[in-house]
């Protein structure tokens, strides 16, 4: 699908004023569209708008062609700050302080609107950048049955309210993520997403853990054909449907992958040491991986196991963005983080 075919589609839009006690600070505005057009949606593919790069995705070709071929709605969600915060024009971390109810009314909403009214109980992808990408760590811990995959890309966020801080239930570990980190991101850091990795992988998370080497917080969408094979697996195992709940990933096949961490002499905010992976492997399920190793991730094919691992050797990512990839200064902390 082409962007003179997403110029083509539909847009429907609704504002959802908060309520009494949420902690929003205006009403939240959001928009969706229909790539499979007429055909009846099996999930939603939400994103919210923080900053250029990952709000692309909501119209990115090959993101909207993917979304065809699955029957996925696409859904954009504008910031929206909340009343009480420590940083201005930050949202509220915790959904079930009215995000959370603001989106599902708003799915609501737009799913009657469109014609969709499916909408209204689709199982979500939620996809997620630096603060949103935290946001988003909650949003699983908050709805699990909800969420069909979750993508926290560079997540981080003030303490207590960071990624490695998140706990979930056994629903909430059952929900695939990928989560992503930059080598060279002094925002969200390599430290405080792999903590949060390894903790709830011990806990049989069927996750994947993807560092873009030497890229700092910026520029996602160089990962954007392995986020797009990951989700296609994902969907082929766990079967979206309104009215179903959704199938479980098997730990007891597919492959698991392991990487080294090579340091560099960078740390990210919090002090903590900044690391590029310099050596990885892939095992099939059963087998052992190295030991001098960290545990990385789990893939239910062996070829998405083989795409991570081409991917995470190479040892330096394009750093280019759907923005201004002509700007070296994007993204850059020393610069301020992207809004």
């Amino acid at each position: 699908m082409s962007g003179s075919a997403f110029a083509q589609l539909q847009q429907y839009k609704t504002v959802d004023p908060p309520r009494a006690g949420e902690n929003i600070d205006q009403p939240c505005k959001y928009e969706a569209s229909f790539p499979a057009g007429e055909r009846a949606v099996k999930a939603a593919w939400v994103t919210y708008d923080r900053g250029p790069d990952i709000t692309k995705f909501y119209s990115d070709p090959d993101v909207l062609a993917f979304a065809q071929k699955n029957d996925l709605a696409m859904v954009l969600a504008r910031q929206c700050p909340a009343t009480r915060t420590s940083e201005k024009g930050e949202m509220d971390m915790y959904p079930e302080h009215g995000l959370g109810r603001s989106l599902f009314t708003a799915l609501d909403a737009l799913g009657q609107e469109s014609g969709h009214p499916e909408l209204g109980k689709a199982k979500l992808i939620v996809l997620g950048f630096s603060g949103t990408g935290a946001y988003f760590g909650h949003f699983v811990a908050y709805a699990p049955d909800r969420v069909l995959a979750a993508i926290l890309t560079n997540p981080g966020q003030t303490d207590p309210d960071n990624i490695d801080k998140i706990t979930l239930d056994a629903k909430g570990v059952a929900v695939p993520e990928l989560i992503i980190a930059g080598g060279r991101d002094a925002v969200g850091g390599v430290m405080k997403p792999y903590a949060f990795y390894d903790h709830h992988r011990a806990e049989g998370a069927p996750w994947v853990y993807l560092v873009q080497n030497n890229i700092p917080h910026c520029c996602i969408n160089n990962t954007k054909p392995f986020m797009i094979d990951w989700l296609q697996a994902v969907i082929d195992t766990r079967k979206p449907d309104p009215e179903k709940p959704l199938l479980p990933m098997n730990l007891k096949s597919g492959w698991y992958g392991s990487i080294q961490p090579c340091p560099t002499p960078y740390k990210d905010h919090w002090g903590l040491p900044l690391w590029n992976v310099c050596e990885a492997h892939i095992k099939p399920a059963g087998s052992v991986l190295p030991v001098k190793e960290m545990p990385a991730a789990y893939f239910p094919t062996e070829s998405l196991a083989r795409e991570w691992l081409a991917y995470i050797k190479l040892q330096d990512h394009p750093r280019t963005s759907f923005a201004r990839p002509d700007n070296p200064t994007f993204g850059d902390p020393r610069f301020g983080e992207p809004k």
